[in-house]
């Protein structure tokens, strides 16, 4: 009797360590769906800024309300990817408290990134000059994207913790 519960428990620990691996395959998927629109948050950075520089002097406090907008959303962004790199790192013993509070963090992330692509949204309404609104437009659009990754990244930890107001 004693051979078979520690057959059991063997085969377990085995099965546990596969599940464990495929969380950890989720969540690097989900850190290279991230990676890939920090790439794009870069590239519109740049053009952000060098539209700001060749741009009068009159357009350039809403250029930069602009681009406020994208690197405070993308704050939190970063913050995500930080967390995530974190809970795929973590010991076993830590991981329910990392992944605790990366849940809160794309909670937050969601709102914020909501609340961005409001605001740009009503920017762009004033935004003077098509390569503002163009800019505005993409930032607007990558910032759904990465709204879709981080409903994700929020489902994941729900999913793992069992959250009772799962997404």
């Amino acid at each position: 009797m004693r051979a078979c519960l520690a057959v059991l428990a063997l085969a377990c620990a085995g099965w546990l360590q596969i599940a464990q691996g495929m969380e950890r395959a989720a969540d690097a998927a989900l850190a290279s769906e991230l990676a890939q629109r920090t790439e794009m948050a870069n590239a519109l950075e740049v053009d952000l800024l060098a539209l700001i520089e060749r741009a009068p002097e009159a357009d350039r406090f809403e250029l930069y309300r602009t681009y406020d907008r994208l690197r405070g959303a993308w704050a939190q962004v970063d913050l995500s990817q930080a967390l995530l790199a974190a809970c795929r790192h973590s010991a076993q013993a830590e991981e329910d408290a990392a992944r605790t509070t990366l849940r809160d963090q794309a909670r937050f992330a969601l709102w914020d990134l909501d609340e961005a692509r409001t605001q740009l949204a009503r920017d762009a309404a004033s935004a003077t000059g098509s390569d503002h609104a163009r800019i505005s437009r993409a930032i607007g659009a990558l910032l759904a994207q990465v709204r879709a990754v981080e409903t994700r990244v929020l489902a994941d930890q729900c999913a793992y913790l069992r959250c009772v107001d799962a997404p």
